[in-house]
């Protein structure tokens, strides 16, 4: 495999305290950060005849193994969770008609991230998957109460399919800490979107095989920290590594 492309190579600006984020170079910053973080992908899945023969072999595998597994991999088993909660008649009811309205619109809503070749938008997919949780749960609140809430809410954050980019609760703790400005929180985002977008069209190659997910998700990682070293910086950025310091890769699905 091919090492992917470093982003520290471009330009970087000086990393004293007191760096201010000029305008000019906050617009030149991302014209070089977005290009280059999108070959990352490009250049890390190309390789010689074996990776690619190695790559088709892993998904075939990747295929069989999804196959036998396809019944684990539909989501978390709230019907299992049902009988946790020891819900009341009405609640249950109430609880089971939520339930079947989020299936219906999950259904309903695999249009958006499946293309015309039924090739999964894996980004599009989870960013939706992601919004459609968090409205159930503010729903779901309206029928639990608190104690019975609480066991919802660790029960979904334990087996729900979890983006590889940082989460929004961490983004904004980044923010906050980091007293990012209004050009570098944007950039903030577009760095993490980019390595979200990078590790999800590797899908192919990895899927199915954790150690070599964990792989590229570590050779992402390492961009996409080269790439806010440049963004910060020198205090903001010793801050931003303590803060992700214990940010593993989730494994290959």
């Amino acid at each position: 495999m091919n090492h992917p492309v470093d982003l520290s190579s471009g330009t970087a600006p000086g990393r004293g305290t007191t760096h201010k984020h000029h305008p000019n170079h906050m617009k030149n910053l991302q014209l070089t950060i977005i290009p280059l973080f999108a070959l990352l992908m490009i250049t890390s899945c190309q390789g010689n005849g074996k990776q690619s023969e190695k790559s088709t072999a892993v998904t075939e595998k990747s295929d069989r193994m999804s196959t036998n597994q396809s019944t684990r991999r539909r989501g978390p088993d709230y019907q299992a969770l049902k009988q946790e909660l020891q819900l009341t008649g009405d609640q249950e009811k109430q609880y089971d008609a939520l339930l079947e309205k989020y299936r219906g619109i999950q259904e309903a809503g695999r249009t958006a991230w499946t293309g015309a070749d039924g090739k999964v938008d894996r980004m599009t997919m989870f960013e939706k998957m992601d919004e459609l949780r968090k409205q159930q749960s503010a729903e779901m609140a309206t029928i639990l109460n608190e104690e019975q809430m609480k066991q919802y809410e660790a029960f979904t954050a334990q087996n729900r399919r979890r983006r590889p980019g940082y989460p929004d609760e961490l983004m904004s703790r980044l923010k906050s800490e980091l007293q990012l400005d209004e050009s570098q929180w944007q950039m903030l985002k577009a760095v993490n979107k980019a390595f979200e977008k990078s590790y999800h069209d590797a899908h192919d190659f990895y899927h199915g095989n954790g150690e070599l997910a964990r792989e590229y998700w570590q050779r992402y990682d390492k961009e996409r920290k080269n790439a806010l070293k440049q963004l910060f910086n020198e205090t903001q950025y010793e801050q931003y590594l303590e803060i992700v310091k214990d940010v593993t890769p989730q494994g290959g699905h």
